[in-house]
């Protein structure tokens, strides 16, 4: 078989492999079938994903060295080693195979590793309809969610929160989470034109499940769009008329469904009621997430240094008196790994932060540096949500997203370091989105 020959079966095979992932996991498919339909385990799928990179890197041995080059994957490394070796040590030795916690960071860790080599040998312009699909899917799953609320989950299921939508996704804080995940991952590669639909679709889809961490990260997401440039005069207008209208809708839609015998109207309408004073003084959520975040940090005072063990809140918490989790990423590692937990945590948005402002001041397209906002935005959604939530590195949609946006990213500063090397004059792309705005 020649070089080329090899290089663009590998080139195919990435491309299908990515885009079936993609589907199986940003519509969070093995989880909802385990739950609800009684399907097999989710481990099962992260093994079928680590057989597709193994044949990739046997067909082409190359795409592990983009994989070797990564920096975060040796942070993802640290936070999988540190994990087991935390609880070990708490434990004296005594390793409990029933904690998730541990286990859990090994497999986040093989699916970024996964995701990283075949993104690296593929061209996410191919990809961009599988994530911009799944994000539509999931807006209309969202919305037929709470127009009826037992389609996806029973009743008697103690997941159900008839009321607040989350489709396939069974938690509707994760569900709004994925979401902008995906609209923030496809937005670089969308034609302009196309990018106001993408726009809508998040903030449409993200509404019914009344999570407000995540409805105002859509605004944040989408104010930051328009402001760095992602759509020029035209759709911006476009942006600006289809608004009303999309209010409109999803008014009738939330008039219809709110009316349901079934839905929790207390529950969706006390959180409505935050967006119009800001205040959660009499929210039941809110002041459990203040409770469970003051122990948490009680907790924290008595072991500050080593924590207790990762994956102890899931095993532990309801005998320290928590009824839910920290709902906190920062508090959930500091109370697991101490100080280091809280550093590790910092440091992994920091990476992306960095990764993504390089990428948008060196990259030499538009399209580069509409990636690098992607990954700074990606940075906001890690720091952000981290306050409300202690699943962030847990969730599949966001190892998946991350992982194919560094991949693009290492690609594109390797052409600006090329052009560099060659002597060849490098503007960089940064101008393009202003330019846009003054009809240039």
């Amino acid at each position: 078989m020649s070089h080329n020959t090899r290089i663009s079966r590998s080139h195919w095979f990435a491309s299908i492999s990515l885009a079936v992932l993609g589907i199986i996991f940003l519509t969070n498919w093995p989880n909802y079938y385990y739950t609800i339909l009684g399907g097999p385990p989710t481990t099962l799928y992260y093994a079928i994903a680590g057989i597709m990179a193994s044949m990739l890197i046997f067909i082409r041995p190359s795409a592990l060295n983009p994989l070797l080059n990564e920096p975060l994957l040796y942070w993802f490394v640290v936070y999988a080693i540190t994990g087991l070796l935390w609880l070990v040590l708490i434990d004296d030795g005594y390793l409990d195979l029933e904690n998730r916690g541990w286990r859990v960071r090994f497999l986040m860790m093989l699916l970024f590793a996964v995701s990283l080599v075949l993104a690296s040998a593929t061209d996410l312009h191919r990809l961009v309809w599988i994530w911009f699909g799944c994000a539509l899917f999931a807006a209309i799953c969202f919305w037929v969610d709470f127009l009826k609320p037992a389609f996806f989950v029973p009743f008697d299921n103690e997941l159900s929160n008839p009321g607040r939508a989350s489709g396939w996704f069974l938690n509707a804080n994760m569900a709004g989470n994925a979401l902008i995940l995906m609209c923030i991952a496809a937005m670089p590669f969308v034609h302009m034109r196309m990018r106001v639909l993408l726009a809508m679709i998040m903030l449409i889809g993200v509404f019914p499940t009344f999570s407000r961490s995540s409805l105002l990260l859509a605004i944040l997401v989408t104010a930051v769009w328009v402001w760095r440039g992602q759509f020029n005069k035209k759709t911006f207008i476009a942006l600006l008329i289809v608004t009303p209208l999309s209010v409109a809708i999803c008014s009738e839609l939330f008039m219809r469904g709110i009316g349901s015998p079934d839905i929790n109207y207390e529950n969706v309408m006390n959180r409505l009621s935050f967006f119009k004073s800001m205040s959660e003084v009499d929210d039941d959520s809110a002041n459990e997430r203040r409770h469970v975040a003051e122990l948490g940090w009680q907790k924290f005072t008595e072991e500050p240094l080593l924590g207790f063990g990762a994956g102890k809140m899931d095993a532990d918490s309801r005998t320290w008196g928590y009824s839910q989790s920290t709902h906190n990423m920062y508090l959930m590692l500091v109370l697991e790994q101490g100080l280091f937990g809280g550093i590790l945590y910092l440091s992994f948005i920091g990476i992306i932060y960095i990764r993504g402002m390089r990428l948008y001041r060196h990259g030499l397209s538009r399209q580069e540096c509409d990636t690098g906002t992607a990954l700074v935005l990606i940075a906001i959604y890690f720091a952000f949500l981290g306050f409300f939530s202690h699943t962030m590195l847990s969730e599949a949609v966001g190892i998946i997203t991350l992982a194919s946006l560094l991949a693009e990213e290492r690609k594109a500063i390797g052409r600006t370091q090329a052009a560099l090397f060659e002597g060849r004059p490098v503007e960089t792309g940064k101008t393009d989105s202003y330019k846009l705005w003054v009809g240039k």
